[in-house]
């Protein structure tokens, strides 16, 4: 239980950046290796003695993760192999569990773990995430074959070296653009509004606002990305919302006061999810999406 608990902590440690999360990175607060996602080594790992342990920790009240449910419900009726608990963190109970487990927002975790090394066919093998949303780093596809590999004995939990390899970022494909409207200025990632620009700050009006981030987003996503990349940050006028510690928007308070949002980093963070949100999309558009319900394509909606 000690060492469950210390990759938890571990895993909460990593980034706070899931749909449904339910707080975001503190001011100042820096992102770990993502190598610390996983641990201890494999000569400390302890031999199975029954059947995987698999907890999920998901915002099932809210909704957005519905078909994942499902699909780890029916794979549960199926297979013996694995013990799964769903943690619903949309529910008071399931939120002080979250807490007491330290973990901060969605994570699959088998054995504590939720890296996998899944057999391929041909005799290959490959590294599966089950972290962040359906999309980046996994499919339901993946889990499908996760379960059926720990059903056969064929499926491996990851060393940390193997963890920070499978972290690594990815090239995506983006299209940032920026359309005025009646209530503001969208600034949308590959068609999908990340956030919308209302007030007149910093000097510039909101056009000029969303054309900067609309620049910034798109230096940022010219290169390999990944949600741990990005992070909030307090400043003296509002909030930052960072990506590879370059100021990708900024949040000012009259944003805040103009959206009516109290505290005003919730703003912040809705723009932050916004922004993670479209990373997320894009991913899990270039991936073989094969049997996934095309009605999800909302992997986290923006607030």
């Amino acid at each position: 239980m000690a060492r469950l608990q210390t990759l938890l902590l571990l895993v909460a440690s990593i980034v706070v950046l899931l749909s449904g999360c339910p707080q975001q990175l503190q001011p100042g607060e820096t992102v770990p290796d993502a190598g610390e996602l996983v641990a201890p080594g494999p000569e400390e790992a302890e031999a199975p003695s029954g059947p995987v342990q698999l907890i999920a920790y998901i915002n099932v009240s809210s909704g957005c993760q519905d078909w994942t449910v499902e699909v780890l419900n029916d794979l549960d009726e199926q297979y013996d192999s694995v013990d799964m608990e769903i943690i619903d963190f949309g529910t008071p109970e399931g939120m002080k569990r979250l807490e007491q487990d330290g973990v901060s927002c969605m994570a699959l975790l088998f054995d504590g773990s939720p890296v996998l090394r899944l057999p391929e066919e041909g005799g290959g093998k490959r590294t599966v995430t089950f972290y962040f949303p359906v999309g980046f780093g996994w499919t339901h596809d993946d889990l499908k074959q996760a379960f059926a590999a720990i059903d056969t004995g064929e499926a491996e939990i990851l060393s940390e070296e193997e963890a920070r390899e499978a972290l690594a970022p990815e090239a995506v494909e983006m299209e940032v653009t920026v359309e005025e409207t009646d209530e503001g200025v969208d600034v949308l990632m590959n068609g999908q509004v990340a956030l919308t620009i209302t007030e007149e700050a910093g000097g510039q009006t909101p056009l000029q606002r969303a054309e900067a981030a609309k620049a910034a987003l798109e230096e940022w996503t010219d290169e390999p990305v990944h949600p741990h990349q990005l992070k909030v940050m307090d400043e003296d006028d509002g909030w930052s919302v960072l990506g590879r510690g370059t100021e990708l928007v900024r949040v000012y308070k009259a944003d805040a006061e103009a959206a009516g949002v109290e505290p005003g980093k919730k703003l912040a963070s809705r723009w932050f999810k916004g922004i993670r949100c479209g990373i997320v999309g894009a991913a899990r558009s270039r991936q073989d999406t094969e049997g996934v319900d095309p009605s999800a394509g909302a992997v986290c909606p923006v607030e």
